[in-house]
């Protein structure tokens, strides 16, 4: 299970670069996810790593959320916003005997474990994105693509949750990243449109 930390830091890291490569003219640009910019790409990944050290940290989800709301320090930054939210999450996953607990989610409880996996997979799935949407040259690590791989395959089509479109067929010739992506319904070949 100690490889889920060292997976969820890398998905940090790869996250974080991809922010840190945006140009701030950037923020306002589309993304393959139809309704967000730039910005609003990286503050939903901002958003949800202000919920993950209270939500590892036991409190229930209306104690959490007076926690997030207290951490809202930069919102004209958000690769600022970006960076406290990261190191946030980063010290709570290294916390000692954190996948042995369990986190109140909207769900219901749910072992530490399956929700870190969670959020590697959604930190895997939107880096892609930021990178597409800010023409990012640099390839997805594999162990990262293969593990969200896995977990989306497991969970089957997710577009009834909101959390994803309908998947898209498969086509010949795909990677696992190809593969990765049509199942949470994104065309692996997408590109900004022209100015």
């Amino acid at each position: 299970m100690a490889e889920l930390i060292e997976l969820f830091g890398t998905g940090i890291a790869v996250f974080g670069e991809r922010v840190e490569a945006a140009d701030e003219r950037q923020w306002g640009a589309p993304t393959p996810d139809d309704e967000w910019t730039v910005a609003d790409l990286v503050r939903h990944l901002v958003d949800e790593h202000r919920w993950f050290p209270p939500l590892l940290h036991s409190h229930d989800l209306t104690t959490a959320e007076e926690i997030v709301a207290g951490t809202r320090n930069n919102p004209d930054d958000p690769a600022a916003e970006w960076s406290e939210a990261s190191i946030a999450s980063l010290d709570a996953v290294r916390e000692l005997g954190v996948l042995d607990r369990k986190v109140e989610l909207s769900r219901g409880q749910t072992p530490a474990p399956a929700y870190i996996c969670e959020m590697i997979t959604d930190l895997t799935i939107h880096s892609w994105d930021l990178q597409a949407a800010i023409g990012f040259n640099g390839a997805l690590p594999a162990d990262l693509v293969g593990f969200a791989l896995e977990q989306v395959d497991h969970w089957g089509d997710m577009s009834g949750s909101g959390m994803f479109k309908a998947p898209l067929p498969p086509q010949a010739g795909d990677d696992p990243l190809d593969r990765l992506l049509r199942l949470t319904g994104r065309d692996p070949h997408w590109s900004p449109p022209p100015a």
